[in-house]
């Protein structure tokens, strides 16, 4: 994460070494310039001599240089990167100690990062696309080898010249088979608000790194589902409530399904690796684009009267839906051989364009009934039974319409939309 030397804080210019204070101790280099610095280290571009390119030079924080915790986490994350060696990941070349400093030798990547690319412009849905599928390659790649991130966000994806997308600073990664790291909020005059999170920066860090839980890698898919969400609405996810993306920008209503999931509070609720996550994104994502957004504003819960209300209606809409538009098909194939709630067998629809509209509605249903689940009936007079039997109604039929999209598209049936 790289700030620039002197925004605001005249008094840390003074701090870190000069590029002619550091020449001494890495003669192999030739110091160009200083990058910026970040909660932990300060980072030079620099040319190696011997093989003429051109690198970027990390010292621990000179004012740190002395700190134990801090030099314990600089060397955890220099065994963490050496492991490393994926695309799209900042690779590094060396490590050690000089002149009193940690350093780390990495790759320099000419370019930007992804915080200062979505302050420029809004991103399109396929731009958020091409970045969040290699940073799920790379974070797999090193969940792999038992590595965890716990600090991605934007700051942490460089973008190439070349729209190359690599993570850097795995300065908080820690080996899964190493004892927890201690969750501890400091304060940082260097970093967004003030203050930065040991273990994760709070706007992206997942519920059980906020709370000082153990974590392990599904905490990196918590991450990487605000920094999806952030990139496709320009806004990061509320806490609790989330605005479905589909409501705001030009994305499928699959990609709200994806997200609830990797936002969820409960890590046993996310997805399993972030190779699932990957998968469930590109699929969503073959239909990103090809709508407008939704700009209905979602229904909120303004007093205990409505939730009963609201969600039977959300519910009988849902309902209704599907039982008009599925009916017997005998020339499409007949039956399925899954059962609905009632018992009823499911089967196929007239058309691919039937199924897609039932399944959005009840869709938009089954996220208004969830809403509810994670944020109550003001009063605290809700009826969670009532509202589980709904969500579990509206899911059994989700996946009866899914199945029924899946077999229809196998068919070769037209999409008519």
């Amino acid at each position: 994460t790289l700030t620039r030397i002197g925004e605001g804080h005249d008094d840390l210019v003074h701090a870190v070494p000069s590029v002619e204070e550091l020449a001494e101790f890495f003669s192999q280099l030739e110091m160009v310039s200083l990058i910026g610095r970040g909660g932990m280290g300060v980072v030079y571009r620099a040319r190696q001599k011997s093989l003429h390119r051109q690198v970027a030079l990390k010292l621990l924080a000179p004012e740190r240089a002395g700190d134990p915790m801090f030099a314990r986490r600089f060397e955890r994350e220099a065994r963490s990167l050496a492991a490393l060696n994926h695309p799209h990941i900042v690779g590094v070349h060396d490590f050690g100690e000089a002149g009193g400093y940690f350093y780390l030798l990495m790759e320099y990547v000419d370019g930007v990062n992804l915080r200062q690319l979505i302050q420029s412009r809004r991103l399109t849905p396929d731009e958020a696309l091409g970045i969040i599928l290699p940073v799920c390659d790379a974070l797999q790649a090193a969940h792999d080898l038992g590595i965890v991130h716990r600090d991605v966000k934007p700051e942490n994806l460089l973008i190439g010249r070349n729209g190359i997308v690599k993570i850097a600073d795995f300065g908080i990664a820690r080996m899964m088979d190493e004892p927890a790291v201690e969750c501890i909020w400091q304060t940082m005059p260097d970093s967004p608000g003030g203050y930065s999170l040991a273990v994760g920066t709070p706007d992206y860090a997942a519920p059980e790194q906020r709370s000082s839980a153990p974590s392990d890698h599904r905490a990196d898919i918590y991450s990487l589902g605000v920094v999806l969400y952030e990139m496709i609405t320009g806004e990061r996810p509320g806490v609790g409530v989330i605005i479905p993306p589909s409501r705001c920008a030009a994305v499928d209503m699959r990609i709200d399904d994806v997200l609830l999931q990797a936002l969820q509070e409960d890590p046993d609720q996310r997805f399993r690796t972030v190779a699932e996550f990957r998968e469930s994104v590109k699929l969503a994502g073959k239909e990103i684009g090809r709508k407008e957004p939704d700009r209905t504003p979602p229904v909120w819960w303004r007093d205990g009267r409505m939730l009963v209300a609201v969600v039977s209606a959300a519910l009988v809409c849902a309902v209704t839906a599907v039982v008009l538009v599925m009916r017997a098909s005998p020339a499409r194939g007949g039956e399925f051989n899954r059962a609905g709630v009632s018992g009823e067998p499911v089967v196929e629809m007239e058309s691919l364009d039937q199924a897609y509209r039932a399944f959005e509605e009840n869709f938009t249903a089954l996220q208004e009934a969830r809403r509810i689940q994670v944020v109550g009936m003001p009063g605290g007079s809700a009826a969670p039974a009532a509202q589980a039997e709904v969500v579990a109604e509206l899911e059994t039929r989700d996946r009866q319409l899914r199945a029924t999209i899946e077999r229809m598209a196998g068919n070769g049936l037209p999409i008519n939309r």
